[in-house]
């Protein structure tokens, strides 16, 4: 069994080109009681928060523009210092290439969209607790 996350400790980035999907995600993690979620509307601006910001954990979209999910992990795991930050993926597709491509870039856990509330926090437990 995972260990138990404080989430009231936790600084979670949400990356998604929608703002209405930020928004519900962001609800949901404050409600789970996160204690601090920022926002980003896609991969270049996740990556500036990311190195601003330094979250625990990082839940990205994949499909964005112009830099898309992968386009971000792929740019996180080269950046110094922040390498290794964990990574839930939003995704509408779990075909194998999808899941393939996300192994190579060693990604925590996939979140289905439309995004719930327990899967939500099982995830980040999963990612976060061990």
């Amino acid at each position: 069994m995972a260990g138990a996350v404080d989430f009231a400790s936790l600084k979670i980035l949400v990356i998604d080109d929608q703002e209405f999907v930020r928004t519900i995600v962001k609800k949901m993690l404050q409600q789970l009681g996160t204690g601090t979620v920022l926002e980003a509307q896609d991969g270049n601006s996740g990556m500036e928060s990311v190195i601003r910001d330094k979250p625990d954990l990082v839940i990205c979209d994949i499909q964005m523009r112009p830099m898309d999910g992968f386009g971000f992990v792929r740019q996180l795991r080269g950046a110094e210092g922040v390498a290794d930050t964990p990574v839930i993926m939003l995704t509408a597709h779990t075909d194998s290439s999808t899941i393939s491509r996300a192994k190579e870039l060693d990604i925590g856990a996939f979140l289905a969209k439309p995004v719930l509330p327990p899967a939500l926090k099982e995830k980040i437990t999963q990612v976060m607790g061990g």
